[in-house]
C-alpha cells in the first residue's frame, strides 16, 4: 500500500509539473483545431524590430542549421523574407493601434497558422496610455484566435531612461498572454539575463538606440547572443515556433 501510494503521488506530481510548464498548449491546440489556417502560412506583426530582414528572413534560405530546427520546415520559409512591409502589418514607427488597422486584412488574406506579434516600443516612445495599448493589442490577439491562428506574443526590449513605461507595457503583454493562454517570448527578460542593468546598451541593443544589433543573426551560440540582438530574438522566436509546432499542430 505504501509503495502504491508513493507511485500515485509521483504520478500526480509529474502530471502537475507537466501542465504547469505549458499552460498555453491545450488552448492553442483548440485554436489550431478550428482548421481555418493554411498549413505553412506565418504572419509577422510588429514595428521596425519585426519589419527588418535581420529578423527571421534568413529562414527563407535555411539559416537555422541543424536537426533541432527541422520542425520549422513545416512553415513556408519564403514568407519570412517576403512578408515584410506595411501591407503585412509590420512597419517602422508603428504602434499597436497602427497594426490593428491592418491586421484583419492580413489574417484574411494570409490565413496564418502562427502570427509573431511585437508592438510596444513606439507606444512607449509616443506616450500611449497602457489602457489604450492593451485595447489594441488584445484586439490583435483576439482576431488571431478567431482566425484559428496561434499568436506568439513578445515583450519589448529595454529603453534607456524609460524603464517605468517599458515595464508598464510589458506587464500588459504578459497579462494578455496569461488571459488568452498564448505562448510568450520574454525578449526583455532574456536581454537582461545576458546583459544586466544597462549593459545591453551597445551590445544587444544599438548604442543609445531601441533596435537590436545585427551581425551573425543566426549564430545561436551564447557568446554571440550576448552581443547580437537579432540573433537572440531570432533564437527565442524560432524556439517558440518550434514548441508550437511540436505541441499544438
Amino acid at each position: 500500500m505504501i509503495f502504491r501510494a508513493a507511485i500515485l503521488a509521483l504520478l500526480s506530481l509529474s502530471l502537475a509539473a507537466f501542465s504547469a510548464d505549458e499552460p498555453w498548449v491545450s488552448a492553442m491546440k483548440a485554436v489550431h483545431a478550428k482548421g481555418k489556417a493554411e498549413k505553412g502560412s506565418v504572419s509577422q506583426i510588429g514595428d521596425s524590430i519585426t519589419y527588418t530582414k535581420a529578423f527571421l528572413a534568413g529562414l527563407a534560405w535555411g539559416e537555422a542549421k541543424g536537426a533541432e530546427w527541422d520542425p520549422l520546415k513545416r512553415l513556408n520559409g519564403k514568407f519570412f523574407n517576403d512578408r515584410k512591409g506595411a501591407e503585412h502589418a509590420n512597419y517602422s514607427g508603428w504602434t499597436a493601434a497602427d497594426g490593428l488597422a491592418k491586421v484583419p486584412s492580413v489574417l484574411a488574406s494570409q490565413k496564418p497558422e502562427i502570427a509573431i506579434i511585437m508592438y510596444g516600443t513606439n507606444d512607449a516612445r509616443k506616450g500611449v496610455k497602457p489602457a489604450d495599448y492593451e485595447k489594441s493589442l488584445s484586439a490583435i490577439v483576439d482576431a488571431c484566435i478567431e482566425h484559428g491562428c496561434v499568436p506568439i506574443l513578445s515583450t519589448i526590449p529595454p529603453m534607456l531612461n524609460n524603464d517605468a513605461k517599458v515595464d508598464e507595457l510589458n506587464a500588459v503583454v504578459k497579462k494578455i498572454a496569461a488571459a488568452r493562454h498564448t505562448p510568450l517570448v520574454d525578449f526583455h527578460a532574456e536581454i537582461l539575463k545576458r546583459q544586466p542593468g544597462t549593459a545591453w546598451n551597445g551590445t544587444i541593443l544599438g548604442k543609445d538606440d531601441v533596435h537590436p544589433t545585427g551581425g551573425a543573426n543566426f549564430d545561436f551560440s551564447e557568446a554571440n547572443m550576448k552581443v547580437c540582438g537579432y540573433a537572440l530574438r531570432n533564437y527565442l522566436t524560432c524556439r517558440a515556433m518550434k514548441d508550437v509546432i511540436e505541441k499544438c499542430f
